[in-house]
């Protein structure tokens, strides 16, 4: 069930190791467009605004992927830990700081907060698995 869904997904299975497996998401949207007619989920209509999360309803789809530099191509690993989407240039925002240190100011927000757990759990060594930021502005 999980290897049918992530097909349709377009993900591709990496690297799987006893009950842990990892995907990658694909980088452009040729997968997509290559699916047969009806597969589900479908993609969003081309005039969908990903960036458009504020009170609209959810809708049961992918979102297609940039075609353009401004995120079509993410950093490499690992600097795209540290740095600001290049999509993120093309969100609109009422903000008087800027995106970059917005991203900036919320990476260090979130890496305060996992230190906090970390000693107040006093965990020493630890293993994440599924980790999703259901809180986080520019990611998770």
């Amino acid at each position: 069930e999980m290897e049918d869904l992530t097909t349709r997904l377009c993900w591709e299975l990496v690297k799987k190791e006893g009950y842990v497996a990892m995907w990658r998401k694909p980088v452009n949207n040729s997968c997509y467009m290559s699916r047969d007619p009806g597969v589900k989920p479908p993609l969003c209509d081309t005039d969908d605004n990903p960036d458009n999360v504020w009170y609209v309803g959810l809708k049961a789809c992918i979102s297609r992927l940039p075609v353009n530099s401004d995120g079509s191509t993410p950093f490499p690993w690992p600097a795209r830990l540290m740095e600001p989407p290049r999509r993120l240039q093309g969100v609109e925002m009422d903000a008087y700081s800027s995106k970059n240190e917005l991203f900036k100011a919320e990476t260090k927000f979130w890496d305060d907060i996992l230190e906090g757990y970390i000693r107040v759990f006093k965990w020493k060594k630890f293993k994440l698995r599924n980790v999703m930021d259901m809180r986080a502005g520019f990611g998770g």
